[in-house]
C-alpha cells in the first residue's frame, strides 16, 4: 500500500504538487496568525498586579469625578467605575500609580496610535511627552456610562501649551478638546482600551501661535 501511494505522489503533475504544497503552507499561515490572535487576547486576559501595586492600589483615591454616570448597577459597576477613575486620574495628574492601579498587566490598547508602545509603557510615555507641552494639564470626566463589563469615558482636556511640542515652543496657547475612551474591566482592572480623541481641535489649538 506503501508502494502503491509512493508511486501515485510521484505521477502528480508538478502544477498539482505545488498548489498541494502552497496550499499547506497557507494553512501553516493561518493557523499560526490564529494562535498570534489568541496569544494577543490571553495578554488581555491577565490582570491583577504585584503586591507593592496592590497596596499602592488601595490606598489610592481617584482625584477626578464624573459630572454624570450612568450604570446598569450591575455587581462589577463599582470595580469598573474605580478603574476608570483610577485611569483617569492618571491622566489628570501624571502620576504613573494610578496608572499602574487601573490597568491589567496583560493591558492592550486595541486602538493603538502609530509609534506608540503596546502595553502599560504606551500611556505612560505619552503622558510625559503631553505634559512636556502643556504642564498644567487637567482631565475632567464629564460622562461615564458602565454595562456590563464596560466602561465608557468622556474626558475633556485642559492646559496651556507653555511648553514644547515637536520643534515648537508653546505661547500660552489654550487647550480645550475631547476624547472618548471605552475600556472593558476585569476583576477591577482595564484589559482592553479603545480610544478617539479630537486631534484636529487639538492640534489647531496649538499651531495657533497666540494665546486665546
Amino acid at each position: 500500500m506503501d508502494r502503491v501511494n509512493t508511486l501515485y505522489v510521484q505521477r502528480l503533475p508538478a502544477w498539482l504538487s505545488l498548489s498541494l504544497w502552497f496550499s499547506g503552507f497557507i494553512g501553516i499561515a493561518i493557523v499560526g496568525f490564529s494562535l498570534a490572535s489568541l496569544s494577543l487576547d490571553a495578554m488581555a486576559d491577565q490582570v491583577g498586579a504585584t503586591p507593592e501595586i496592590t497596596k499602592v492600589r488601595a490606598a489610592l483615591v481617584p482625584k477626578v469625578t464624573p459630572m454624570e454616570t450612568i450604570s446598569d448597577e450591575s455587581p462589577q459597576a463599582q470595580a469598573i467605575a474605580r478603574a476608570a477613575l483610577l485611569y483617569a486620574s492618571f491622566w489628570h495628574t501624571g502620576d504613573a500609580r494610578f496608572a499602574h492601579s487601573a490597568l491589567a498587566t496583560g493591558f492592550l490598547d486595541r486602538t493603538l496610535p502609530a509609534g506608540r508602545a503596546q502595553g502599560i509603557t504606551g500611556p505612560l510615555e505619552a503622558s510625559k511627552a503631553f505634559r512636556a507641552a502643556v504642564p498644567d494639564l487637567s482631565v475632567s470626566v464629564e460622562h461615564l456610562l458602565i454595562v456590563g463589563d464596560r466602561a465608557v469615558v468622556r474626558l475633556r482636556f485642559n492646559g496651556r501649551f507653555t511648553g514644547v511640542f515637536g520643534e515648537q515652543q508653546g505661547q500660552g496657547q489654550k487647550i480645550d478638546f475631547r476624547a472618548v475612551d471605552m475600556y472593558r474591566v476585569r476583576d477591577g482592572f482595564i484589559t482592553d482600551n479603545w480610544h478617539l480623541e479630537d486631534y484636529q481641535t487639538l492640534f489647531s489649538q496649538l499651531a495657533t501661535g497666540t494665546q486665546s
